[in-house]
Formats: structure tokens, C-alpha cells, sequence
């Protein structure tokens, strides 16, 4: 059988969204996973989905300038649904770093083996909780069942970018702010009221050394309220799919 350059085409599009989505998206680009398995991944995807794709994919260009721009542009979708998956988790390490510089944690930062740098102990808590319940969601499975349902929407070559990509971004960003406050606000807010308290007490009482007090009090009482408040943070943090999904709809219109 003759070699066709429109079957490789077709595959170099392809892998190119995939490669870029895989390399931005949580989970899949964490560090802990080796860049062979990624890219072996990215490719046993490609394979799959070009025989779906074929009938839609471009005959290739004739030079160079506009090949480097049709992949430029394929792997820019890519790794804009895997930002914009990573800005939800992003937003849950934020509120985690604001809950440990109320609490006292902030000084103490450990190796996040997911992303590579080191994190505060309730912020690594709270990522690892995110991806855990991310995972048990099958949203691992989402994001590549998302990457692969895009060329649905912006066919392999077909990437213009002319609907209002910096408006998802930032629409994607106040989502994210508002996430990450509604996770933290109840342990900050508890944290706050006892730090005023202790702030009455140094007042009333000069003679007791509030920070010797008052710093293992904080850990405790901090500690006790991350306890209680797990059955709501799981149910805050399950929303963290739907609104993965909302914004790869939306970043995939603009791609248009």
C-alpha cells in the first residue's frame, strides 16, 4: 500500500492537541509521571482518533511557514484546555496556601510530587483531596474524552481563534477566585475570630504571652475545623468537573 502523507498529516494534527493537552493538564502533567508515558499516551490517543477524524483533515500545506502555523495552532488548543483545567486546581492550592498562613503553616513547605514545587501542608492537603476526588470522578477520563470530542467542534486544521479567548480566560479566572474563597473561608474565618480573641486577651490580660498560647491553640482549633469541614469541602470540590467542563465548551467556541 502506498504511503500517503495525508494519513501522517492527519496524525502529526492530531498528536499535536493531544501532546499539548497531556502536558498541561492536571494529572497527566504531573511530574511524577515519566515523559515516555505521557508521550506514549498522547500517541495511543492520536492513533484512536484519527480514523474519526480523517474525512475532516485538511490536504497538507504546501510550505513551511503555514505547517509550523496549523501545528502552532493545534497544540495551542491543547494547552489551553489543559490551563484552564489546571487554573480549578490552582485555585484549591490558593485557598489552601491562605488557610496555612492563618494557621501558622506557612513557614513549613514540603515537595508537591504532582507539580513539582514546594507547597505549604493544607495547601498540598487540599490539592491532593481536589485530585483524588478529581480522579474518582473519572475526570481524568473527562479531559481526554474533551481533548478528543474537540475536533467535533474545531475540526484538526480548522483553529482560527476569532471568538473571545482572553474573555474565557478571564470569566475562567473569576471562577476561579471564587472557588478558591469558598473553600477557605470557613477556616479563615474561624482562624480570624480566634486571632481577635487573642488579640482582646493580650489586651485585657498584658501580662500572658499571647504567642506562646496562642499559636498551638490556632493549630489545634485550625485543625479541628479542616476535620469538620470535609463533608463540605468534598461537596464544594465537587464541583470542580462541571466547571472544568463549562470552561473547555466555552474555550473551544472561542477556538473557532
Amino acid at each position: 500500500m502506498p504511503f500517503d502523507p495525508r494519513d501522517f498529516w492527519a496524525f502529526l494534527l492530531v498528536f499535536s492537541r493531544v501532546t499539548a493537552l497531556v502536558a498541561t493538564a492536571p494529572v497527566f502533567s504531573s511530574a511524577a509521571i515519566p515523559r515516555t508515558v505521557k508521550v506514549g499516551l498522547a500517541g495511543l490517543v492520536s492513533l484512536a482518533t484519527v480514523p474519526v477524524v480523517f474525512p475532516h483533515v485538511p490536504t497538507p500545506p504546501g510550505d513551511l511557514f503555514s505547517l509550523a502555523g496549523q501545528i502552532g495552532a493545534e497544540a495551542a488548543i491543547g494547552a489551553l484546555l489543559g490551563f484552564l483545567a489546571n487554573m480549578v486546581f490552582a485555585a484549591v492550592q490558593i485557598a489552601g496556601t491562605v488557610v496555612d498562613t492563618q494557621i501558622g503553616f506557612a513557614i513549613i513547605h514540603v515537595l508537591n510530587p504532582y507539580t513539582g514545587q514546594p507547597t505549604a501542608a493544607i495547601g498540598q492537603f487540599y490539592y491532593q483531596f481536589a485530585l483524588t476526588l478529581f480522579l474518582l470522578a473519572d475526570g481524568h477520563a473527562s479531559l481526554i474524552g474533551s481533548v478528543v470530542g474537540s475536533f467535533g467542534v474545531v475540526g484538526p486544521g480548522a483553529a482560527h481563534f476569532a471568538g473571545d479567548v482572553p474573555g474565557v480566560l478571564i470569566d475562567m479566572m473569576g471562577q476561579m477566585f471564587l472557588l478558591g474563597f469558598r473553600i477557605a473561608v470557613p477556616a479563615a474565618a474561624v482562624l480570624l475570630v480566634v486571632d481577635v480573641s487573642f488579640a482582646i486577651v493580650a489586651r485585657a490580660v498584658p501580662q500572658m504571652n499571647v504567642f506562646i498560647v496562642g499559636l498551638p491553640a490556632k493549630v489545634i482549633i485550625g485543625l479541628i475545623t479542616l476535620s469538620v469541614g470535609l463533608p463540605a469541602l468534598a461537596l464544594v470540590l465537587g464541583q470542580i468537573l462541571p466547571m472544568i467542563d463549562t470552561g473547555l465548551r466555552a474555550a473551544l467556541s472561542a477556538s473557532r
